[in-house]
């Protein structure tokens, strides 16, 4: 049975029709048939408005970026201790990272996967398919239930490995075709970051240089406005006000007690900071990498961004 609003349209349609069919211009009757069309044109833009404003809106969904060692993780625990909140941490449809094809591990819930243990043709193709159908089942159970979705995505499998850098996050690509994304990113002084990611043996591209770490960071960057951008450094300084801006960014409720609460929430990737205290942390970049910095033509280009150049100044 077709909608009020359905109805509504059809008999628009009809009286349209109705109005090109009848007015017949003369001499005579000119000027009061034009008064009649220039307000039939009106009411049409009206109508046209009313439509407008019933067509269906995408769906919310939030997404929060950043590279590995760059301080996500604690800004990930922070956001999952907000109201209702429920975050799925370090999602990409299509990385081989953690995967050994050689000898595959045991995963029976991993259905894509065992897709690639399968050696499935296509395989790119039907795990983007399975991606997409789990976040929307996901996002639609967690709505269902009051609480609100936000997805981390594995910004590190983009940008940071031996694949070409995509001109847009692949997560925000698979998903802006049904939902409305609101996405930010944090962001790191690239000189601990990159510290941090070869003490952990993560860097997964070449050249293995902090040159190159800072124009794939370039690349990142300029996929997002400064409303977007947020400093670990002066989340660390001022966790409360940063948080609220985050959450504000990303249209999320906000509650002042995360700071006591953050710890209990358990996310993938927490490589570094152990403790459930914010607070600022010692730098462990050798010289050989500030003195890389000092020649790196990408990382005087960072420099450049309000973010990062009262930090490199002291460098």
């Amino acid at each position: 049975m077709p909608s009020n609003f359905e109805l509504f349209k059809k008999q628009l349609d009809e009286a349209v029709e109705l109005i090109d069919e009848s007015v017949l211009m003369d001499d005579t009757n000119y000027p009061a048939i034009l008064d009649e069309a220039l307000d039939t044109q009106s009411l049409l833009e009206r109508c046209d408005s009313i439509c407008l404003k019933h067509k269906p809106k995408k769906p919310v969904i939030r997404v929060i970026h950043h590279l590995a060692c760059s301080g996500g993780t604690l800004i990930s625990k922070c956001i999952s201790a907000m109201p209702n909140v429920y975050l799925l941490s370090e999602v990409h449809p299509f990385t081989d990272l953690g995967i050994d094809k050689g000898k595959p591990k045991y995963a029976p819930t991993d259905l894509i996967s065992l897709t690639k243990y399968a050696g499935i043709p296509k395989q790119k193709e039907l795990a983007g398919r399975l991606f997409k159908q789990s976040i929307d089942n996901i996002y639609e159970h967690v709505t269902c239930l009051g609480g609100i979705l936000v997805l981390r995505d594995h910004t590190h499998a983009d940008f940071n490995t031996e694949q070409l850098v995509p001109a847009k996050s692949t997560l925000i690509e698979l998903l802006e075709d049904t939902y409305e994304v609101k996405s930010i990113l944090t962001i790191r002084n690239p000189i601990d970051s990159y510290a941090s990611l070869l003490k952990n043996g993560w860097v997964h591209f070449e050249p293995q240089t902090l040159d190159e770490y800072c124009r794939r960071l370039l690349l990142l960057i300029e996929q997002f406005n400064s409303e977007q951008l947020f400093e670990y450094e002066e989340f660390l300084k001022a966790p409360r006000e940063r948080m609220q801006e985050i959450t504000n960014a990303l249209e999320l409720p906000f509650d002042d007690t995360f700071e006591d609460v953050f710890g209990v929430f358990k996310v993938t990737g927490d490589s570094g900071r152990s403790s459930d205290v914010i607070s600022d942390r010692s730098r462990i970049a050798p010289e050989e990498i500030i003195r890389e910095s000092q020649g790196s033509q990408n990382f005087r280009k960072l420099k450049k961004f309000n973010w990062l150049e009262d930090k490199c100044k002291k460098i």
